[in-house]
């Protein structure tokens, strides 16, 4: 009887030692946190630049903008492509890495720079995408 307790108590410690533990054993994988690139998109100025009051500094007039960005890696393909949403927000899932946000650019206008982003494991990287109207 004194045996089977012993049995018992070392099984229990197994079982609460195992699951405190990470490591999923044989074959198993550890899920990975989610990662990539969110951010907003803006279109300006939406109007002629104005002064404020006393300011010799230009207020400029920004608009969230719906546009459609190319994610594309180290190696120059397009990996995905992303539509912000009517109020400029966006968030693309990525593995880690070097990325090139590339986005879809009129002719002539509306016009923005493609941006490099670094997207590290577990971590979305926050960026702005800058529009320019061409209205001065």
């Amino acid at each position: 009887m004194r045996r089977r307790g012993l049995l018992l108590g070392a099984l229990l410690l197994a079982v609460i030692v195992g699951a405190g533990c990470d490591d999923p054993g044989p074959g198993g994988t550890t899920p990975t946190p989610p990662s990539g690139i969110r951010g907003t998109v803006l279109l300006g100025p939406t109007c002629p630049l104005n002064h404020e009051p006393g300011s010799s500094e230009p207020v400029p007039c920004l608009t969230p903008y719906s546009a459609r960005l190319a994610i594309v890696d180290a190696e120059g393909q397009a990996v995905t492509h992303v539509t912000s949403a009517g109020d400029g927000t966006f968030q693309v899932d990525l593995p880690p890495g070097e990325y090139t946000v590339a986005p879809e650019n009129g002719d002539p206008y509306p016009f923005a720079q493609s941006l490099p982003v670094v997207v590290v494991a577990g971590e979305y990287t926050e960026i702005q995408v800058n529009y320019d109207t061409g209205i001065r």
